[in-house]
């Protein structure tokens, strides 16, 4: 490789210039895809996208680096002329030019071009407010709009939507909106605990109020228990379920009772009951002839089955008069599952309790 000189004399791999060669100040050593010579990147911040000025430092860094000297060497003043900022009067800030520190002297820039100029103290840099709800409890994202209006501007409503009955935004699911605006707005608040008051004190089950607020069973419980408390959620559910089980519910059908036999039995204290089975049948009329108390599926309680997924297990009958609750089943229907799951409410469950199996 020859010098760029034009001597014609051969240099080493990696240089430009034979040394004392190079008349227009450039490196004597360079390499490919560096960001300087002897700095791959910034030793402040770290960028590339801004040229180097010198020390390793990169443009913004480098004016830092200048005005910390500068405050080193006069600690009494901002700058060589001004103690502050002569329009915001902060110090915090380096100064640019005139008096000014970056901010101001950008904003003055930009009223120079025709620009708007920055707000201090408001809801964002050039609004007072959300254009299209008027908040400013939601923070700014883009185009004046607030984090809520700006995502539900991007949905797709061509499949139809919602418009809600508070703020009247278009929105393809409701209920969510109505749970994310509740957390910062008192009038969505009000709203949302109203509609669910409603279904709270009705005798509807999880289902069916999923079905009608479009939302999952978990996310309606939630919502049960962030407006009403835990424990009043659990006996509300508690009690829609018993009412689930009388003869004004139906037991849906699943996948283990598909082919199963749905039985009506009418007992002299629990009144017309819905039983999954004859064989439960039979069961529910011994106690009634024992005039034993009992009530039917009573209590769910949760395990871990073998795969580690987390399940729900229901036992048939509770007797109150011996606390202990019961499994009907017929002699050929024991599994290995369902002794490992009454082992591991058993051993496993918080309280005391007792299951039998027969």
């Amino acid at each position: 490789m020859l010098c760029e000189c034009g001597c014609g004399q051969e240099v080493k791999v990696g240089n430009k210039f034979i040394h004392g060669h190079n008349r227009r100040n450039l490196a004597s050593y360079t390499k490919k895809d560096r960001w300087a010579v002897q700095y791959d990147k910034c030793v402040e911040c770290g960028t590339t996208s801004r040229r180097h000025i010198g020390k390793g430092l990169c443009t913004k860094c480098h004016r830092f680096f200048r005005y910390q000297l500068a405050v080193n060497h006069k600690l009494d003043k901002w700058s060589q002329k001004y103690d502050r900022c002569v329009r915001c009067e902060t110090t915090d800030r380096p100064h640019r030019a005139n008096g000014l520190c970056t901010r101001c002297y950008n904003d003055y820039v930009n009223r120079k071009k025709g620009l708007r100029q920055r707000m201090k103290n408001s809801w964002s840099w050039y609004y007072l407010k959300c254009k299209q709800c008027d908040t400013t409890e939601r923070p700014h994202l883009a185009d004046g709009l607030c984090i809520d209006c700006s995502r539900e501007n991007k949905r797709d409503l061509s499949n139809g939507y919602k418009v809600c009955p508070v703020c009247g935004v278009k929105t393809v699911r409701l209920s969510q909106h109505l749970s994310i605006r509740a957390k910062k707005c008192k009038e969505h608040y009000d709203y949302q605990y109203k509609n669910l008051k409603m279904y709270f004190d009705s005798d509807l089950n999880l289902s069916d109020i999923s079905e009608e607020l479009h939302m999952g069973r978990h996310a309606v419980t939630a919502q049960f228990i962030r407006y009403f408390g835990k424990d009043e959620t659990a006996e509300r559910n508690e009690a829609a379920r018993r009412c689930n089980i009388s003869e004004k519910a139906v037991i849906n059908k699943n996948y283990c009772n598909m082919y199963g036999t749905l039985v009506k039995y009418n007992s002299p204290n629990q009144g017309e009951i819905t039983l999954r089975s004859k064989l439960e049948a039979k069961f529910a009329a011994y106690l009634d002839e024992q005039n034993l108390n009992w009530y039917y599926e009573n209590s769910s309680f949760p395990y871990i089955d073998v795969n580690g997924k987390r399940r729900t297990y229901t036992p048939d009958f509770y007797i109150e008069n011996t606390d202990t609750y019961i499994e009907v089943k017929g002699h050929d229907l024991v599994t290995m599952s369902d002794e490992y799951k009454v082992n591991w409410v058993r051993d496993n469950a918080n309280i005391n309790i007792e299951i039998k199996v027969l």
